[in-house]
Parts: structure tokens; C-alpha cells; sequence
């Protein structure tokens, strides 16, 4: 046996095998998300708790390096005489400048951060530093003399800042970068608003950043001015402006002086603490991107993963080993079965072998049930194992195959199973070429009836599809118990047999028999006239029935139906809804009235069910059909 023949033939098994693996998957699976879920947030709020510490550790001590140096810079731009008198038009001695020169390189040598000093006069074309006395034309960091210029020009704006990034360039030469700077301006503008002279305090960004990142492996510390720039961070970084997007607008218009969130740091997604210097004008930024919080978990989560793919393949073989324990028993009752001769199923795999059989039992009992209750000897749980309800009304049909053809038992019983599967009429072999069927419903109205008549047309279309067999039907009288069923079995007997008298599949009620024979001699034409005759006067009544028409031609109202469906080939039924249809459309374009107005002058008490039968049969509401008819008339 193959093993794609096995596997058809073992589904059942299969299907245990894969419920049970699925469960195990989806058990491991889910454990495995939530105990990874929880490390995973563990590992991350202690990483993002020791970011916020660094942070808060790196802060303090650069808050309070560039306080002294912006401090103690301050005190020399306005207390120092000598300062003051080189920043003014008068003239210096050789001794005075050398001593101020030293006083600006205590400074330097006070803070290891400061890199160097400058007082510029632009009126007496001088700049002293920490190291000699230039002319403006000839000092070597002409940039300083640029940022001068452009605080003078934008001083309402710059006045508010402290710190000025900036790359210091030898001769101005782009190939001979020295240090990336951080420049403090002490500068005031003159009676007039100029601003002639002033103090440049440089700090080395390298040594700034080395500072704030020496002791932080994890996250990046930045060190961004009050208009957004980067004074300290990557060489890369350094004097760029942050990114006008969620990220700088979560710092720029939050309140709160110190918070963390998450965004997006030059297109990485990080975790940021900021705390702002707002003396200072600076704001200190951690940004730990999520690659690096995530190593840790990524770590650990590797070790879950193992083990959890050990477990699950643990679950596999017990999910093998208990289907198999479970099914063994089952499939040695299914084998016992397939080897009993009295079952003849013949099916590929056990769950539909077991539903098969289950069906073929039930059909067996019901259509033992029905035998008896053709006998009249049925027991207490006829009507419970049958599905019938207490007070309903019953009528039985006969079905036999029309004269001529030479049927076997087999074939009969392949009738049977397209009866019962095709109808949901329960039925039995009352001969070896007759089946017959009891009806059950709560009430058998002129409606239902003409429900039934056309399922066993039906019926009799699927019969002569399937198998190639035409057959007539008879149906009974409607009988309200259990007891008289047996009489209502015989009439429709009576009934099948006038039918084959008729012809090749024919369908006769037992109270059509006499009807019939009276009407043997009657044109059906002229009957069908008639029919459509008085319907066409009366259908718009209001109390118009059906009825009616049986006293107009005196005959009964089904052999009324079965003529009428004959000779216009259609029902009576649909040909008086077609006369309300057509009569409303005619209405609906030559006249002005509303459709309800329509719906009592074409007979119908109800209009949401005219509204409802006019879509079905048109296509469209009754408001759609005018403006469609208008419109193509127009």
C-alpha cells in the first residue's frame, strides 16, 4: 500500500495526529511568546533605566563643567581691567598684552575642555589669545572673526544663545582641519549698535564628547543648543541642526524639563532621555537605539528558542504516540464493520465509512419505522425517530417506474437514497417496483401543496437525470395521525396506478381520480381558457382566490392546477402574479400614482410584499423601473 493510498485511507488517524500537533505547536508556541515577552520588556526597561542613570550621571558632570567655564569666562569679559581696556580703541603696550595673554591662559589651564581664548577689537584691528596678539587679516582662525560679524548682524537672535559649533580651519584651508569647536560669545553692542569687540571662549568638542561618552557603551550622548543644533556628539553629527521631526518636536514643545520616549534618530528606531539646561541653554540627550537594547534579549531569546523547539519536538512524538493509542481501538471496530457482509459500504477513509454507516443505520430504522406504520403497528418512538411533531398532518405519495422498464432491487434502492437524500421525504419499498413516502407538515394549504407538487416534479426530473427512468407518482389523502397514514399509503397507490394509465410521468392525487374520469370528455383547452379567463377579470380584487375558479369550472382545484400548468406551461400561481406584475408596470408609466396606490389596485392587501415580489420579478423597485422607463422614452 502506498503511502498516499494509506494516508486516504487513514484520515482519521491523520486528522488525530494533526489536532494534536497543532495543540502542542500553539501551547508551545504561546508559552514561548509570552515567557520571551516578559524577558524581553524585563531586559528592556532595566537597559532603558540605566540609560536615564548615565544620562543623569553625564549631565551633572557636564552641566557643571560648562557652568564654571561660562562662569568664570564672564567674570574676565567684565571684571578684568585689562580685558576691558583691550576691548576698547585704546592702545596697548607690549607688557600689557603679553599679561593679558597669560590671563587667558589660566583660563585654558584652569579647564581642560577650554581650547582657547580670543579678544577680538575690530576697531583697532587686534586679536589677542591665549598664545600672542594678531592683526584680523592675519589671524589664522578667521572663522572666529566670522562668528563675530554674524553676531553683530543677527544679534537680537544670537544674544539669547551660548553656544556656537563651529570647525576651526588653519589658513582657511578645507583639507586642514584642526578641532570641531564650541564657541561661547561675550559681546555687547556700543551706543550706536555696533558690536566692535568682543570675547571668544573655545571649547574642544573632542575632548566635550569624550567626556560625555567615555564611561557609555550603550547609548549616544548629544549635546544640542537651544536652536536645535548638535554641539557635541559624532564628528558626523557635529553642527547639524536635528531633523525637524517627531523626534525634535518631542523634546522642542514638551514642558517637562526631564522625560524619555521613543522615535526615530536619523531614520533608527531609539530610545531617548533628555534632560534640558534651561540657565545654559542646552538640552542633554541620551538615544540608545533599539539594536543595542535589544542584544541581550536577542541572547537570551536564542536560548528560549532552543529549548522551546526541544519541547515542542518532545510534544510531536507524544502527540504521535497518544493519537495512535486513541485510534487503535476505533479502527479495529471500523475493521470489523468492513468485514461484516452485511455492510456494503465501500469508502476511502474511516471518518466517511462511519458516517456512511451511521446514515445507513438511520435510513434502516426509518424506513423500518415507515414499514410499520403502513401495517399499522408502529411503537411509541415512531414519531420520535422519524422527526415528526405531535398535531401535524400527514399525507403519503407512491413513486412507481413507468411501464416497460425492466428495474432491479438495486436500482429501486438507488431511488430510494435520491428520494430521501434529494427531498427530505421519508420513504420505503412498499413492493419490488414501489416506494412510497410520507409527508408531514403542520397544515397542507393550497400553497404548500403547489410546494409539494413542484418538489415532486423535481423529484421526478433528478430520478430521470441521474438513473434514466421515468416514473409516475400518486399522492393520498391528508390524514391527521399516525393511525390513518396506512389509509392515506393505499389511496395514493390507487392514485399511482390511475397515473400510469396516463402516461409516462404523470402526478395524480387520489382526489383527482373521479375529476378525472369526469373530465375524460372535456376539452383541457377550453378549461385552461376558461381558468385564464376568469383570472384575468378578477385577479385585482382584493378578495380575488383561487378558490374560486374550482366552483367557476367545477373541478377540482389541483386537477384545476395540473390542467392550467399543461396547456399554458406555467403555474396558476405564477400566471396571476405575472398579471399583477404587468398590470402594476402599465400603472407605473401612465399614471401618477404612488406605489402603494398601485399595490391595492393590483389586489394586494400587503405592499412591502408587492414592493418586495416586484424587485424579484423586474429586477429593480418600482421607483427604478419608472425613471428607466422615462429615460428611455426621453
Amino acid at each position: 500500500m502506498g503511502l498516499k493510498k494509506f494516508i486516504k485511507n487513514n484520515k482519521l488517524l491523520f486528522r488525530l495526529i494533526t489536532s494534536f500537533l497543532i495543540i502542542s505547536v500553539l501551547l508551545t508556541g504561546i508559552l514561548m511568546v509570552v515567557v520571551t515577552g516578559f524577558i524581553s520588556r524585563k531586559f528592556a526597561n532595566s537597559n532603558t533605566k540605566t540609560a536615564s542613570n548615565q544620562l543623569r550621571q553625564s549631565y551633572t558632570t557636564i552641566y557643571y563643567a560648562l557652568t564654571d567655564i561660562y562662569g568664570d569666562n564672564y567674570d574676565l569679559w567684565t571684571r578684568n581691567e585689562l580685558v576691558q581696556k583691550s576691548l576698547s580703541t585704546e592702545e596697548l603696550s607690549q607688557e600689557e598684552i603679553v599679561q593679558i595673554s597669560n590671563n587667558l591662559n589660566r583660563e585654558i589651564i584652569k579647564n581642560d575642555l577650554v581650547d582657547s581664548v580670543y579678544l577680538i577689537n575690530k576697531s583697532s584691528n587686534r586679536v589677542i589669545s591665549n598664545v600672542a596678539a594678531y592683526n584680523i587679516s592675519t589671524f589664522l582662525d578667521q572663522d572666529s572673526i566670522r562668528l563675530l560679524n554674524e553676531y553683530e548682524q543677527n544679534f537680537d537672535t544670537y544674544k539669547n544663545e551660548i553656544f556656537y559649533p563651529r570647525t576651526y580651519k588653519l589658513g582657511g584651508d578645507p583639507d586642514e582641519v584642526n578641532n570641531n569647536l564650541i564657541s561661547i560669545v561675550y559681546a555687547k553692542q556700543d551706543s550706536k549698535g555696533k558690536l566692535n569687540s568682543g570675547l571668544i571662549v573655545n571649547i574642544n568638542q573632542d575632548l566635550l564628547s569624550k567626556m560625555v561618552n567615555d564611561n557609555n557603551n550603550s547609548s549616544k550622548m548629544i549635546i544640542v543648543n537651544g536652536v536645535g543644533k548638535i554641539i557635541s556628539g559624532s564628528k558626523d553629527e557635529f553642527g547639524k541642526i536635528l531633523p525637524r521631526d517627531d523626534f525634535y518636536y518631542s523634546i522642542a514643545n514638551n514642558d517637562k524639563l526631564e522625560d524619555s520616549f521613543t522615535g526615530n534618530y536619523f531614520g533608527e528606531k531609539s530610545f531617548v532621555t533628555y534632560k534640558k539646561a534651561t540657565d545654559l541653554g542646552f538640552v542633554f540627550i541620551s538615544v540608545t537605539p533599539y539594536s543595542q537594547l535589544m542584544k541581550e534579549v536577542i541572547k537570551v531569546n536564542l536560548y528560549l528558542g532552543l529549548f522551546f523547539i526541544l519541547t515542542m519536538m518532545i510534544s510531536i512524538i507524544l502527540s504521535i504516540v497518544s493519537a495512535k493509542r486513541i485510534y487503535e481501538p476505533l479502527n479495529k471496530i471500523i475493521q470489523r464493520m468492513k468485514d461484516n457482509p452485511s455492510i456494503d459500504i465501500i469508502s476511502g477513509d474511516e471518518y466517511t465509512f462511519l458516517d456512511e454507516a451511521y446514515n445507513n443505520l438511520i435510513l434502516k430504522n426509518k424506513s423500518s419505522q415507515i414499514q410499520r406504520i403502513f401495517n399499522g403497528t408502529y411503537g411509541d418512538n415512531s414519531l420520535h425517530v422519524l422527526g415528526f411533531r405531535e398535531n401535524h398532518k400527514f399525507m403519503v405519495f407512491s413513486l412507481i417506474p413507468d411501464d416497460g422498464q425492466d428495474l432491479t432491487a438495486d436500482v429501486m434502492e438507488k431511488i430510494q437514497k435520491l428520494i430521501n437524500s434529494r427531498s427530505n421525504m421519508q420513504g420505503t419499498l412498499t413492493s419490488p417496483n414501489c416506494i412510497s413516502c410520507i409527508i408531514h407538515k403542520e397544515e397542507f394549504s393550497d400553497k404548500i401543496m403547489e410546494e409539494i407538487m413542484d418538489k415532486l416534479v423535481g423529484l421526478q426530473k433528478i430520478i430521470s437525470e441521474d438513473l434514466n427512468i421515468t416514473c409516475s407518482i400518486g399522492l393520498g389523502t391528508v390524514v391527521n395521525s399516525l393511525d390513518s397514514i396506512k389509509f392515506s399509503q393505499r389511496y395514493s397507490l390507487n392514485a399511482v396506478q390511475n397515473a400510469l394509465k396516463s402516461g409516462d410521468g404523470q402526478i395524480v392525487t387520489y382526489s383527482d381520480i373521479e375529476s378525472s374520469k369526469v373530465a375524460a370528455s372535456i376539452n383541457k383547452d377550453n378549461i385552461a381558457d376558461r381558468i385564464q379567463e376568469y383570472v384575468d377579470k378578477n385577479f385585482t380584487r382584493k378578495d380575488f382566490s383561487v378558490e374560486e375558479i374550482k366552483d367557476e369550472v367545477n373541478l377540482s382545484l389541483s386537477y384545476i392546477r395540473q390542467i392550467f400548468k399543461e396547456e399554458k406551461h406555467l403555474t396558476l400561481n405564477d400566471y396571476i402574479i405575472n398579471c399583477k406584475i404587468e398590470l402594476s408596470k402599465t400603472l407605473l408609466l401612465t399614471t401618477d400614482k404612488t406605489a402603494k396606490e398601485i399595490s391595492e389596485d393590483v389586489g394586494y392587501y400587503d405592499n412591502r410584499y408587492f414592493y418586495t415580489l416586484f424587485k424579484k420579478k423586474v429586477g429593480m423597485t418600482t421607483d427604478e423601473f419608472r425613471k428607466a422607463m422615462n429615460q428611455q422614452a426621453l
